[in-house]
């Protein structure tokens, strides 16, 4: 057995809640010091536990959310909203009741508070991670429609381990070397993965001649800034099919000249490699700059950023994106589950 990828797996699976609880231990123990600095000045009178409080719920969030979780910058006020509202209705309706219980047999209010928070940490990061984070980084795996695409294997390398399947379909409109699309295999990859996002990237000119295929199986389908149609009626054969409507771009395309059309999209996807339709190219620095624009640009909308080219557990540490799609870095990898962990929980 490898017992060090068997620790690897089991650190990187476990890793949000061993730095939660890390995280969450200073916070109390900078809680308890702050009311110990306002007890001992008689600042804040009978508000000094609420203030105490307050303090150490932003010292545990900051953490959480640049060093843990790693939420999209722009999401910072939702989550900070959610964060704080978990994390005081803890306090004001579970802890600070059982603490008064505690203080009745003589043990001193941070003693309490240690006891009381401590009991309360596995409920409080189950409501975190599902609204204060929910956001954080997703990784999905990218998949070729070629001939020679072995689904069955590929799926018991990686089992359910990515967070959603991303499927490429090129025809010779965006690329003379991909002329061959297995489109029926979309049905097998959904049957395989029937409780993933299946998202369908369409790399063509025209990309109508691809929806009635991919239409019932794809949960959101891409398709690109620079194709010869109307990309507002397909838009609407996407939505009206009850399916979420994606814009690609490449690097060729600076994001500027989509923020209109970004109105009406659920999310962007930016080819961040020189040559869309080859994988295992390096990711392009250029991408960073297109990234830092529409995070500018949609720091007030709920468009999410998927980066898709050059993606491995070291680049994923500075993309401030939604999403990230990883083709090679994973099944080229000698253990796909573990390399999938380590770009999801690195990043």
């Amino acid at each position: 057995m490898d017992y060090r990828y068997l620790i690897n797996s089991l650190y990187f699976k476990f890793r949000f809640i061993l730095v939660y609880v890390l995280i969450g231990f200073f916070a109390i123990i900078f809680e308890l010091f702050i009311f110990s600095v306002v007890t001992y000045y008689d600042f804040f009178g009978e508000s000094k536990k609420i203030i105490s409080v307050l303090f150490g719920i932003f010292f545990a969030f900051i953490l959480n959310f640049f060093l843990n979780f790693k939420v999209r910058y722009s999401k910072i006020v939702e989550s900070f909203f959610y964060f704080t509202l978990i994390s005081l209705s803890s306090f004001w309706f579970f802890q600070l009741n059982i603490s008064n219980h505690i203080l009745q047999l003589n043990v001193k209010y941070e003693a309490s508070r240690l006891i009381t928070s401590a009991s309360f940490f596995l409920i409080a990061y189950f409501f975190h991670k599902k609204f204060s984070f929910k956001d954080f980084k997703k990784i999905g795996l990218a998949l070729y429609l070629e001939n020679n695409l072995k689904i069955n294997k590929i799926h018991n390398s990686v089992k359910n381990y990515p967070d959603f399947i991303h499927i490429d379909i090129i025809d010779k409109t965006f690329s003379k070397n991909r002329l061959v699309n297995r489109i029926s295999s979309i049905k097998k990859i959904k049957y395989l993965w029937p409780n993933h996002e299946i998202q369908a990237h369409i790399m063509s000119k025209k990309p109508s001649v691809w929806l009635k295929n991919l239409l019932p199986f794809a949960d959101i389908i891409f398709v690109h800034y620079e194709i010869k149609e109307n990309i507002y009626k397909l838009k609407d054969s996407i939505v009206d099919n009850g399916k979420k409507f994606g814009l690609a771009i490449t690097l060729d395309t600076h994001p500027k000249r989509i923020l209109n059309i970004l109105e009406h999209c659920y999310s962007v996807l930016i080819l961040s490699i020189e040559k869309p339709g080859f994988s295992g190219q390096k990711f392009n620095l250029k991408a960073l700059e297109y990234i830092d624009y529409l995070n500018t640009h949609l720091i007030k909308k709920r468009i999410k950023i998927c980066i898709d080219g050059g993606i491995n557990e070291n680049i994923i540490k500075i993309l401030n994106v939604d999403e990230v799609v990883s083709s090679s870095s994973i099944l080229k990898n000698s253990n796909p589950i573990n390399q999938i962990l380590k770009i999801k929980y690195q990043s």
